[in-house]
């Protein structure tokens, strides 16, 4: 029954979207081009039985001409209530801007500058829910002696010093220890170091606690992941791919690549399989269950 009535909703939805033309979208107090329509849809399958294939969410992505706008607007299964979020990005394509709406109901704004060298430099968080706000700045300095960057950040919690946090990168810009410091910038609340895989993802963090003079280590599944078991593949069929015929789809990319999912090398994965030109089929695993998930995304150019 709450398939059912998830279906209506969903259909309800989408007729409402499309009644109000795909063309463009509303951001804010303006009104902007679509150029890129990306429809979305995630669905969740048992590896026992491809057959029952359920779908959890879908989304339609609007882009403008110039990229510099999108808005993701959500409808999750079980919920009445429509998701949206307008990202806002400048010219060097760092976000600037975001926000966090359900229905029109405005929840999260965030606000985000940078240095000439596309550092970040402020971030802050008006939350509408709980009425708090948040926000960090940040400075930068090279130590003499290794060339490595040190980024210090300053957090506030309702205007008010909450911490400071100074983090450590080497010189391929990688973060390697992070030092929490309380709001007199001077006592250390905990030190944290990460180490990475050969696959470049973080594998471990490693952090030590001062005042109980404890370390405590967390494993980090990313960097075990071995490179096969996290790439991208072409569909590697000529076949056409359309939105209303997805499913049928997806099931027959399964089945031909039953290989990939059975490696038992590779008991966590990732594969995206495109067509590269209007479609990207992600298909994951976490490793933890039967249920795999599947996200399903078809570009449209100019939609009317």
């Amino acid at each position: 029954m709450n398939r059912i009535l998830f279906v209506i909703l969903l259909l309800t939805f989408h007729c409402s979207v499309q009644s109000q033309s795909l063309s463009t979208f509303k951001g804010g107090w303006n009104t902007y081009q679509t150029a890129t329509l990306i429809h979305q849809y995630t669905y969740v399958y048992s590896a026992n039985d491809t057959s029952k294939m359920t779908m959890t969410d879908s989304a339609m992505i609007f882009i403008s001409p110039d990229s510099l706008v999108t808005l993701t607007v959500t409808f999750p299964m079980r919920e009445k209530s429509v998701y949206k979020k307008v990202q806002y990005f400048n010219e060097s394509k760092l976000i600037v801007r975001t926000e966090e709406y359900k229905d029109e109901n405005l929840m999260v704004m965030n606000e985000w500058k940078y240095d000439d060298k596309h550092r970040k430099t402020y971030h802050f968080e008006d939350n509408k829910i709980n009425g708090n706000n948040y926000r960090k700045t940040y400075d930068y300095s090279t130590d003499k002696k290794t060339g490595d960057v040190i980024a210090s950040e300053c957090s506030y919690f309702n205007g008010r010093i909450e911490f400071y946090t100074k983090e450590y990168f080497n010189k391929k810009n990688v973060k390697y220890k992070e030092v929490r410091l309380n709001d007199n910038n001077r006592d250390v609340v905990h030190v944290e170091n990460f180490y990475y895989g050969e696959n470049g993802k973080l594998k471990e963090r490693s952090v030590y606690f001062p005042e109980w003079k404890v370390t405590k280590k967390f494993e980090e599944k990313g960097g075990n992941f071995a490179p096969e078991c996290y790439r991208a593949l072409p569909v590697g069929t000529a076949e056409r791919i359309t939105i209303a015929g997805k499913v049928p789809f997806i099931k027959r990319l399964i089945a031909r690549n039953q290989f990939l999912f059975t490696n038992p090398e590779c008991q966590v994965f990732e594969f995206t399989f495109r067509n590269f030109l209007n479609c990207d089929i992600v298909i994951k695993s976490d490793g933890q269950s039967v249920n795999r998930n599947v996200v399903f995304k078809y570009k449209e150019k100019n939609p009317k």
